[in-house]
């Protein structure tokens, strides 16, 4: 699963929860514009990369390798809005991804979200009181799997030892 699949599944996931409209959903960067208007604004932001273990298991009469690897991926989930609908509603982001439908979303895509932390309030970094920002981590757990052919090493060839003369 890519690293925007994995966005939209999150957000997705928080939209159909938080009943949020189309539009006011963004997979975007920190240079996010604040919102111009009263309504509430869910933005997802790629934060770091952590992977976990790779794995590889052989399949030596088929002649295949298949490899496999677990990695940790931290999303921060921004809510904002003017007035107080973040403050009132950025709680919701952690229901969403522990509801019934969130953990079956994660699953079909074979993935699974985790809380990352607590929220953090980022109202007064932004310099306009009107302005409600929270930032709440997501980690995004991701298993993906790739099978490809193989030459199989049948034996090893016997080292030659030279003795010195």
């Amino acid at each position: 699963m890519t690293i925007t699949e994995q966005g939209q599944l999150l957000l997705g996931v928080i939209q159909d929860y938080m009943s949020i409209p189309d539009g006011r959903v963004i997979l975007g960067n920190e240079n996010f514009d604040g919102p111009k208007d009263s309504g509430l604004y869910i933005i997802g932001i790629y934060d770091a990369p952590a992977l976990v273990g790779v794995n590889s298991k052989k399949d030596y009469d088929a002649r295949t390798e298949q490899m496999s690897v677990t990695s940790h991926n931290r999303w921060l989930v921004e809510v904002v809005s003017r007035g107080y609908d973040a403050d009132n509603r950025h709680i919701e982001v952690f229901m969403a991804i522990a509801s019934i439908a969130g953990t079956m979303a994660a699953e079909a895509a074979n993935c699974a979200f985790f809380r990352g932390g607590p929220p953090l309030n980022l109202t007064a970094i932004e310099g306009v009181a009107s302005l409600r920002r929270w930032q709440l981590p997501v980690i995004i757990t991701n298993k993906q799997t790739k099978t490809a052919s193989a030459d199989m090493i049948d034996k090893f060839t016997a080292p030659t030892i030279k003795h010195g003369g």
